[in-house]
């Protein structure tokens, strides 16, 4: 009996090892099929943008909340690249959001972490910006930002030789070169700041990428720091074209006539007062610029410059007068009630009516000054107004303004006594 049991083992035996060699063969080839199944392509732009969007929406604004939500994004953390990426954005969108609340320190700790969970990827570069940016609000007098904004352009640098087309790289890029150029400018590093904006204007990849009202505060920028250090010719081609192309349409009307009229400004010191005026008369005279805040400003300046030349430029004075006069009441009603442009335009069109008043009281024309001052008494019955002050308005101008109203504005002067004297408070 027992001989039978072992002829019936040593029988078995050859089978269970051919059964594990083939259960072995099976074990081995199927993980190979699963490797394959899983090794898909993550497109890392639309997860990103996925997870900045959603993360985005639902953000609280109190530091600590954004804390706890950023403890929950990073428990989701495992092997998956395509999750990598979605806590990545996620951690993005709450850096941003700690610098749109002003807690820079914090937007660039988090920031920092992002880049290092995506450190190839274009995140990563956004989230240097991102740090440059911050450090530029923290340590303003420090050149800090530059070495955030080197390590974006570095990044990118790298990303576009793989991908030379690649249009968000190139776009970042863009900015990130935009960002040095005007750090290095503030810090005194002029020929490198000429170098990258040199690259973001005319015929370049960089250059055509850039949003219009972006691509004319580099032609401004590098127009002025060429007339200071480098070719004039150059730089007065370069003025030239960049006025030609913020008077056109490709740049949104108000944000072509805030980068002009600040290029003007910073060009002022370098540039004789009839250059200065001829530049603002050309964006006063701009069609498309009219009744913008910033056009009333340059016509309260030249108004100011005409009336108070000596000997005064009557002619030219009175066009630009007329125009700001009558334009002036309809950009007053346009804005909001409790818009904080509105005490501005209100104090340049009572100056302005006090200079028109001056003017025509020199011309003997009493039926002007009758209607100039009912138009004055009438628009600030019981206003106290504060009259504007800019800086190309000196003291003795500001007097001379005084005068103006204390002899030709009795009526108002006197309405203003009277609530006083009644413990009124003027409006």
């Amino acid at each position: 009996m027992a001989e039978k049991t072992t002829a019936s083992a040593s029988a078995i035996l050859p089978v269970m090892v051919l059964g594990l060699v083939v259960g072995g063969i099976a074990l081995y080839s199927q993980p190979e099929q699963l490797a394959i199944v899983d090794q898909r392509p993550v497109d890392e732009t639309h997860v990103v943008n996925a997870a900045v969007e959603q993360a985005s929406a639902t953000l609280p604004d109190e530091t600590p909340a954004l804390a706890l939500a950023e403890r929950h994004l990073r428990l989701r953390l495992n092997d998956s690249p395509e999750r990598t990426l979605e806590v990545a954005g996620g951690l993005y969108a709450i850096a941003s959001k700690h610098l749109e609340q002003s807690n820079a320190p914090e937007a660039m700790r988090v920031a920092q972490s992002c880049a290092d969970l995506a450190p190839d990827s274009l995140l990563a570069a956004r989230c240097w910006l991102l740090c440059g940016n911050a450090s530029a609000i923290t340590y303003p007098d420090l050149p800090l930002s530059i070495r955030y904004f080197e390590r974006a352009d570095s990044a990118l640098r790298e990303r576009l030789l793989q991908h030379p087309s690649e249009e968000e790289a190139l776009r970042l890029r863009a900015s990130a070169v935009q960002w040095l150029g005007q750090m290095k400018d503030r810090f005194g590093r002029t020929e490198e700041a000429i170098q990258h904006l040199r690259e973001l204007t005319g015929a370049t990849p960089l250059a055509q990428i850039q949003p219009p009202q972006d691509r004319l505060r580099t032609m401004l920028t590098l127009g002025r720091l060429l007339r200071k250090n480098g070719p004039v010719d150059e730089a007065n081609r370069l003025l030239s074209a960049a006025l030609e192309f913020g008077k056109s349409d490709a740049v949104p009307a108000a944000e072509a006539l805030h980068a002009l009229l600040d290029a003007t400004r910073l060009l002022s010191p370098a540039v004789a007062e009839p250059a200065r005026q001829d530049a603002l008369r050309d964006l006063w005279d701009t069609s498309r610029f009219i009744a913008l805040p910033e056009w009333f400003q340059i016509g309260d300046e030249l108004a100011s410059s005409y009336f108070f030349h000596v000997p005064r430029q009557g002619a030219d004075f009175d066009i630009v007068s007329r125009q700001l006069l009558i334009t002036l009441p309809g950009g007053m009603q346009s804005l909001p009630a409790d818009s904080d442009q509105r005490p501005g335009l209100e104090s340049l069109y009572a100056t302005n009516l006090l200079l028109a008043v001056d003017f025509a009281r020199d011309r003997s024309d009493a039926s002007e000054v009758a209607r100039l001052v009912t138009l004055f008494e009438s628009n600030f019955q019981g206003q106290d107004i504060q009259f504007s002050s800019p800086l190309d308005r000196p003291a003795q101008r500001m007097h001379h303004i005084g005068e103006i109203y204390r002899t030709t504005m009795t009526g108002h002067v006197e309405q203003l006594r009277q609530l006083q004297a009644t413990g009124t408070t003027p409006r």
